[in-house]
């Protein structure tokens, strides 16, 4: 599954009209890039939900690292799902917690989490279950699981779609690179169309095509395209619905050049607060063997 901003850093631009303004330019440059390897090489890692800082003279544009979860401290089986430990940002070893995703009270989540392709795609949970507009809510890093009654059953949140009518494209845009949306969804479309769509804006860029036949059931997590596919800087982005996906130009620590990732949508959402805090609280671990 990055938050950062594209401008250009003019203060560390070579000053026109100054032969200072070179010499400058490269000794930062050669101290950032070193110990931007060493950081990696121990370990480090961009925090999740927001774009890795990358000044605009190591590459034109800030890359968006929006692709590799943190994986789980520790998991452990539930007797009707799954417990994923989660640290947030300086959490002490004391407070670590996490979330199940189960299917307590006859609601599927962890059947359907699993349908869906589990952690490959949807990325780690996110938050506890929580009750919003009768209905109840799980957050994952890349899309928002729904139940609302038994013959509804679980969906997906069409998040993208969420956010662009609160007014948010442009932040979208802006902090994470993900393409405004330029084709909405006609009403009572027939659902072929998606696939035709689908055909005709990724015909230049093939891998996007790949990776949702990869998928287990792309349809219904991601939904319909929205946007044609977008130059990010970095990367190219297709935006849809519930979700975004972004082909990586280079070689990145997440990604090799030309993979395709999906964005941490989820974690962009939190980012807007759009989920209750306490929501959002990791649960405490349960007791060993409680999956037996």
């Amino acid at each position: 599954m990055p938050d950062s901003k594209d401008y250009q850093h003019d203060s560390l631009a070579p000053s026109r009209g100054h032969g200072a303004g070179a010499p400058l330019f490269a000794l930062l440059l050669a101290l950032a890039a070193p110990a931007l390897v060493v950081a990696l090489a121990l370990g480090w890692r961009p925090p999740m939900g927001s774009l890795t800082e990358v000044p605009t003279w190591l590459g034109r544009h800030a890359e968006r690292q929006a692709v590799v979860p943190p994986g789980p401290l520790a998991e452990q089986a539930l007797p009707d799902g799954w417990f994923y430990s989660y640290a947030p940002p300086q959490t002490s070893p004391t407070e670590r917690g996490g979330y199940a995703v189960t299917n307590a009270d006859d609601i599927p989540f962890w059947t359907e989490y699993q349908r869906l392709g589990g952690p490959p795609y949807l990325g780690y949970p996110r938050s506890r279950r929580f009750a919003s507009d009768d209905a109840v809510l799980q957050v994952f890093q890349r899309g928002v699981l729904r139940f609302e009654d038994p013959e509804s059953g679980v969906t997906v949140v069409r998040l993208l779609d969420q956010l662009h009518a609160q007014g948010d494209d442009s932040e979208l845009s802006r902090r994470w690179g993900i393409a405004s949306l330029e084709l909405p969804v006609p009403p009572d479309a027939a659902p072929g169309l998606a696939a035709d769509r689908l055909v005709w804006l990724v015909h230049a860029h093939p891998a996007f095509q790949d990776y949702l036949d990869a998928a287990p059931d792309a349809a219904a997590w991601l939904g319909w395209p929205t946007s044609p596919v977008r130059d990010a800087g970095g990367f190219y982005v297709l935006r849809f619905q519930g979700g975004a996906l972004q082909q990586w130009k280079h070689e990145m620590p997440w990604a090799q050049a030309g993979s395709v990732t999906a964005a941490n949508v989820g974690d962009i959402a939190i980012a807007f607060s759009t989920f209750p805090s306490d929501a959002l609280i990791p649960e405490p671990a349960p007791p060993a063997g409680d999956g037996s």
